[in-house]
């Protein structure tokens, strides 16, 4: 299971999707080479293996079985980028997933 910070749940809330889908975390691409798994949050049908997380008693993501197994006890968390990759000047927000045992960077580290 991906433990799924509060602040994250709060901006997978905000998150808009069509009516009669979930948000999902999905494996969208697999590098046959490095074994690499590229994901992606998208609009989808719900699974009945999927984890689903909740705010406030809503539910704001499923994520595929799959990812969930292969990440288990992993952290996903909203993460600030100083350099944005779209070449805004402005730090921008993300959702990253942390390991197991790789906490974030404490102010002043």
């Amino acid at each position: 299971m991906i433990i799924v910070t509060e602040e994250a749940k709060a901006l997978l809330g905000t998150i808009e999707h069509p009516e009669g889908t979930v948000l999902r975390l999905d494996p969208v691409a697999q590098d046959q080479a490095t074994q690499q798994i590229t994901l992606g949050f998208g609009p989808g049908e719900p699974h009945s293996d999927d984890q689903i997380v909740e705010l406030e008693g809503e539910e704001v993501l499923r994520i595929a079985a799959p990812v969930s197994g292969l990440l288990n006890g992993s952290t996903m968390d909203v993460m600030v980028q100083e350099e944005s990759e779209n070449g805004a000047e402005r730090p921008s927000v993300v959702i990253g997933i942390r390991p197991p045992g790789h906490e974030p960077p404490t102010s002043g580290s």
